[in-house]
């Protein structure tokens, strides 16, 4: 048995409700064969049920993406929101992506590689998911900034994601699933560095 498998088994296992084990089960195979690539059939499998008990649960497989975009989608919005209150420094909101990376690390590769998800989580927020990058760039650039902030404004962006799952890659996360305070650390100084031409 593959450890990704272990680990979905033992978060099966820990996940209380019927509906939960649903959410670990296809956060699990959406990372494994893609959104589009799984079935509500291959979740029930994996849960031990029937289609139709699980559409009891969630209506369709978009639903169950929803449910599993629940928090990222909650931080997303905190983030909308202090972006319209104040324009925080940036380490700030680096800080905050840092974050968001490794809470969200296992839909990670679902989102990037499924337009499918894209599209769901188009439809989540209130603003598409480029506009929420353009806010969080010029966030990130400054007023008036011109083209040279503006790249590296994206190329600090850029280093968050990267560098966040380097990190955990490595190794990076505890017990807990936070990263390593001295990764977390290093992450946000490369990002700041690319941001103001440090070292």
């Amino acid at each position: 048995m593959s450890s990704s498998t272990d680990r979905t088994a033992a978060a099966t296992r820990r996940a209380g409700s019927t509906k939960e084990r649903i959410l670990v089960i296809s956060r699990d195979l959406f990372a494994r064969q893609g959104f589009t690539g799984t079935t509500i059939a291959d979740i029930a499998r994996e849960l031990g049920t029937t289609t139709a008990a699980l559409y009891y649960h969630f209506p369709s497989k978009a639903d169950i993406l929803r449910g599993l975009l629940d928090g990222p989608m909650a931080d997303y919005q905190r983030i909308l929101d202090s972006l319209g209150v104040r324009e925080p420094p940036a380490a700030e909101l680096l800080g905050v992506f840092i974050d968001l990376a490794v809470n969200s690390r296992e839909l990670a590769a679902v989102i990037d590689r499924d337009p499918a998800v894209l599209a769901i989580i188009d439809e989540v927020l209130p603003m598409s998911s480029q506009q929420l990058t353009e806010r969080v760039i010029a966030a990130l650039a400054g007023p008036g900034a011109d083209r040279a902030a503006t790249i590296r404004a994206h190329a600090a962006f850029a280093v968050i994601k990267g560098a966040s799952m380097a990190a955990m890659s490595l190794g990076g996360l505890d017990a807990d699933g936070n990263l390593d305070p001295a990764d977390r650390a290093e992450v946000l100084d490369a990002a700041l560095r690319a941001l103001y031409r440090r070292g």
